[in-house]
């Protein structure tokens, strides 16, 4: 396929208002298309418009495709071999940023614009990733020690944010032709990028404006779009250590992401297992199967949930090799609350070891918590299973003068069943 064949099939779907054949081919994943911009030697404005002159596209089509041109044979023609990396995406960005600015212009006051969200999309997921290859080429060029820069994802970002707001504010009467549904496409695309900007305080305004944004349910939209969302929401409130919430969303994504989005699913498992654990709950082997990397990254902390061992648990988040990953993906604070379960499993199994009854005598407790180093002294250990009543994780009171922890008759270790959790 020749440019112009390429530019009189984008005037065809223009005409016919096809947003997925636009789609296609205002992308630079589509072979098709990489193969037409490649055979553009020279990726000036000028030459780009003498070849294009041949193709009648309205306004302000011609602009947007004469700047998504020079993008493509800047990254795939002649001239990407002439240019250092840096260079060659840098100017590649920002030729496909104009093209984007052209669109969203257009975008913004198209009636009815539901026609249009497949192009929205496609164009904006360029956009993401022509910046990130950008700045990796930048980083790559620069001095060793130089702070890693992000300015082309930055700029991308504000960019996405002008596509969530053309959907999220539309005004148009038919809600079925709507640009709203196009809404939590691009609060994905918006959630992904201030995630790895490390700018999440961001989020917030976005989810301030869905609440105001007067939307169909969420119910309505397409799977593809509800699962990455409820995806980010259960991260924001786990990472707001509102867990309770972010297991109510990363379960509904979980359920609803299929077998055959393997890596969707690990990462959702990733945030859920400390959720459950949190909650007295650990998944099951048939459950982490397909995931090995999980399985390995969580398998002491799962044995010593199990067991009620807070000394493997303390040993593997103070392991380099576990504690790293940890906190890189942002886990550990909540495997660090998850000593309270192991605690409450413990000492279940002493409180079972003892007859089970609903009267204990509070030194055996205390000798099993010194000796797994939960706790230095007896008064300390008193101090430990204080908190857990505190905490709902035991039913009962501790009768000091006594020494005897008096429990209920009725499900006294509520918290620490350690059921498995379901299939999904």
């Amino acid at each position: 396929m020749s440019v112009a064949d390429w530019a009189q099939a984008i005037a065809l779907g223009v005409e016919r208002q096809d947003g997925d054949v636009l789609a296609r081919l205002f992308s630079l994943h589509t072979k098709s298309t990489r193969r037409a911009l490649a055979t553009i030697a020279d990726p000036s404005e000028r030459v780009v418009k003498a070849v294009l002159t041949r193709v009648a596209l309205p306004s302000p089509w011609s602009d947007m495709t004469v700047s998504y041109v020079r993008c493509g044979a800047l990254l795939f023609g002649h001239a990407s071999k002439r240019q250092a990396p840096s260079e060659a995406w840098h100017q590649a960005f920002e030729a496909l940023q104009a093209a984007a600015s052209v669109f969203l212009r257009h975008f913004l006051v198209l009636a009815p614009g539901r026609w249009a969200l497949p192009l929205l999309r496609a164009l904006m997921l360029d956009v993401r990733w022509v910046a990130k290859r950008a700045d990796e080429a930048a980083n790559a060029a620069a001095p060793p020690g130089t702070r890693r820069a992000q300015a082309h994802l930055e700029a991308c970002a504000r960019t996405l944010n002008r596509g969530f707001s053309a959907c999220v504010a539309d005004r148009h009467p038919v809600l079925h032709e709507s640009k709203k549904w196009g809404t939590y496409a691009m609060v994905n695309l918006v959630f992904g990028t201030y995630f790895a900007l490390k700018s999440i305080s961001l989020c917030k305004n976005i989810v301030r404006a869905l609440d105001a944004g007067d939307l169909p349910p969420l119910s309505a939209y397409a799977a593809v779009d509800v699962v990455p969302f409820l995806y980010y929401q259960g991260r924001l409130a786990f990472m707001d250590e509102e867990y309770t919430k972010a297991d109510e969303a990363l379960t509904l994504a979980l359920m609803q992401t299929p077998h055959t989005a393997p890596t969707l699913r690990e990462r959702i498992l990733l945030y859920l297992i400390p959720v459950r654990l949190l909650h007295g709950q650990r998944p099951n082997a048939q459950l982490l199967a397909p995931f090995p990397r999980l399985e390995a990254l969580y398998a002491h902390v799962l044995e010593a949930c199990r067991r009620g061992d807070v000394r493997t648990l303390d040993q593997t988040l103070s392991d380099a090799a576990y504690e790293r990953p940890f906190v890189r993906l942002g886990v550990f604070l909540a495997l660090e609350r998850v000593r309270a379960v192991c605690i409450t499993r413990l000492l279940r199994r002493v409180w079972r070891h003892e007859g089970g009854g609903t009267r204990l005598r509070l030194a055996p407790m205390a000798q099993a918590l010194q000796w797994i180093g939960a706790a230095d002294d007896a008064l300390g250990a008193e101090w430990l299973i204080a908190t857990q009543i505190a905490q709902g994780r035991i039913k009962g009171y501790v009768a000091h003068e006594r020494q005897m922890l008096v429990l209920s008759a009725n499900d006294p270790f509520p918290c620490a069943s350690l059921t498995m959790l379901r299939t999904l």
